[in-house]
């Protein structure tokens, strides 16, 4: 692999980013003109296979594995995973490219496309007539609108900051849980730094309306909470319009325009669900090799299927609690939640994050950033 990427052709780090970023616009333009002439269906799914195949080849091409495993794990989520599943969303009239009435204006349109940010729902369109709305009952926080520029400009700056003492945790021998839980925040500080950043340039530059992509994942007080309402929502959209929406419609396409809104069946419902949570764990476990070279063994794919009778169960014993009387208080509800997602994790997600050597590469990255950062600033490097 280490033949494959930047080095091989004598590109810097920064030049291999200038790459990506115009291998991308390209691929925005290319879908942009061919929305104009092609019809949803075969032909849009003809045309998206190119610009899906060199998202997916990018990370694997110009990032080498052990030394950026940062930018890999970064490349690998928004260009082989977001942007990829938003042009076979678009490709069948579906996801974040297809949900403006009358269609994006080109600047707006790119800008959803190349980064990892989902617009909000603006009015809504029937399907068919130039803007594809997801169904009302998996539209999840879309209707939500992120904020203004200055806030998420805020945002991304505390976030930065955040992340400084999460390094310099990681680089101890933490116990278990709370060794998994450090490693989730730091998680969830670079993933959502790269929405923030984002989503406040295109939200000035353009005036999209973006909607939530990541919500004080800590305040869950269930596991259905946590992955649709709270945790990485941008990547959650694309699984819930390309996977579960088209199992629960029976079709690749949304219905016609007029169709009335309908109810799934519960056997659907849980079949598009548990459809998503594979999906997940399959595109997860890619990402992983695409880091590393080697799969987790499948942890990661029994991680994410794993939430499926989490899901199930907690719902089944909420009901059944509220049918005797008995309310959970949010509290209790929070800690179970954290159990169940960090218990599970830390031997399905997290041992082999650790056995793989990612969390020290990662760390590594990030510390040097950090104190390259610093020193240009002027500032004491502590960490």
């Amino acid at each position: 692999m280490g033949a494959l990427c930047r080095e091989a052709a004598a590109l810097t780090l920064h030049q291999a980013y200038g790459v990506t970023a115009a291998v991308m616009l390209v691929g925005g333009l290319w879908l942009f003109v061919a929305g104009k002439r092609l019809a949803p269906g075969a032909a849009r799914i003809a045309a998206a296979a190119p610009v899906v195949v060199a998202n997916v080849l990018l990370p694997l091409t110009l990032f080498c594995r052990w030394e950026e495993c940062t930018s890999l794990l970064l490349i690998s989520f928004n260009c082989s995973w977001i942007a990829a599943f938003k042009a076979l969303s678009w490709a069948v009239d579906r996801g974040a490219l297809c949900m403006q009435p009358g269609g994006f204006p080109l600047s707006q349109f790119l800008a959803v496309y190349i980064s990892p940010i989902t617009p909000a729902v603006t009015d809504a369109a029937p399907s068919g007539k130039g803007g594809s709305m997801p169904r009302r009952g998996s539209q999840g926080r879309l209707t939500e609108d992120a904020g203004g520029p200055v806030w998420l400009i805020a945002v991304f700056l505390a976030k930065h900051v955040c992340v400084l003492p999460l390094v310099w945790l990681l680089q101890f021998e933490l116990p278990g849980l709370v060794e998994s839980f450090v490693c989730g925040l730091s998680l969830y500080a670079l993933l959502s730094l790269i929405m923030d950043g984002p989503a406040a340039l295109f939200i000035g530059l353009t005036g999209l309306r973006v909607s939530p992509h990541f919500d004080q994942p800590w305040l869950s007080t269930s596991v259905a909470t946590f992955w649709s309402k709270r945790w990485d929502l941008a990547a959650g959209n694309t699984l819930r319009q390309l996977v579960f929406d088209c199992i629960v419609d029976g079709s690749l396409l949304p219905p016609p325009a007029g169709t009335p809104p309908s109810r799934p069946s519960a056997a659907r419902q849980l079949l598009g669900t548990t459809a998503t949570f594979a999906a997940s764990g399959l595109i997860h476990e890619a990402i992983f090799w695409c880091i590393t070279g080697h799969t987790t063994g499948g942890l990661w794919f029994v991680f994410f299927l794993g939430q499926v009778p989490m899901i199930v169960g907690e719902r089944l014993v909420l009901a059944a609690l509220k049918a005797r009387g008995i309310l959970v208080p949010d509290w209790l509800r929070m800690a179970a939640t954290y159990l169940l997602i960090l218990g599970s994790g830390q031997y399905l997600f997290f041992v082999p994050v650790k056995q793989h050597g990612v969390t020290a590469c990662i760390v590594a990255n990030t510390r040097q950033a950090a104190v390259a950062t610093l020193t240009r600033l002027g500032i004491p490097v502590l960490i």
